[in-house]
């Protein structure tokens, strides 16, 4: 009879190790809208401004000097240069600011014990679960 009681008491405790164990390795799934988080960026202000800024500079140049070119393809090479103008300075402003967010949403998800973080509208199944880390790591973002 006291073996019984031991085999089932070492029955329940396996259970629970189980269940504690399934547990641990399901922390969970976060989402983050990932748009709001750029907006949310303290350089998104100065960064906006400067790209429309260029953008607006590269539109008059072409229209300036497009007149002046005499066939298509002077055409094409002065807007595919000025492109690449607006390409260069996105990767000199952008990429540090999104590298920033991503960076962000990582520690968020570390200190939250998650498993991962996704962009919003990924999950195809499972997302009643899921839960919106977008406004903690805004909040991340800002301190």
């Amino acid at each position: 009879m006291k073996l019984k009681k031991q085999f089932a008491s070492l029955a329940v405790i396996g259970m629970l190790s189980i269940a504690a164990a399934t547990s641990a390795f399901a922390a969970g799934v976060g989402y983050v809208n990932f748009d709001t988080l750029i907006s949310s960026h303290k350089d998104y202000p100065k960064v906006s401004a400067q790209m429309q800024a260029a953008t607006k500079k590269a539109d008059e140049e072409f229209s300036k000097k497009a007149p002046s070119l005499k066939t298509d393809q002077e055409k094409r090479d002065l807007a595919k240069q000025l492109n690449q103008q607006i390409t260069d300075l996105e990767n000199k402003l952008v990429v540090p600011m999104e590298k920033d967010v991503v960076q962000t949403v990582e520690q968020v998800r570390k200190d939250k014990g998650l498993d991962c973080i996704v962009v919003q509208g990924s999950i195809i199944a499972g997302a009643d679960n899921a839960v919106d880390e977008t406004q903690d790591v805004v909040n991340a973002l800002k301190k």
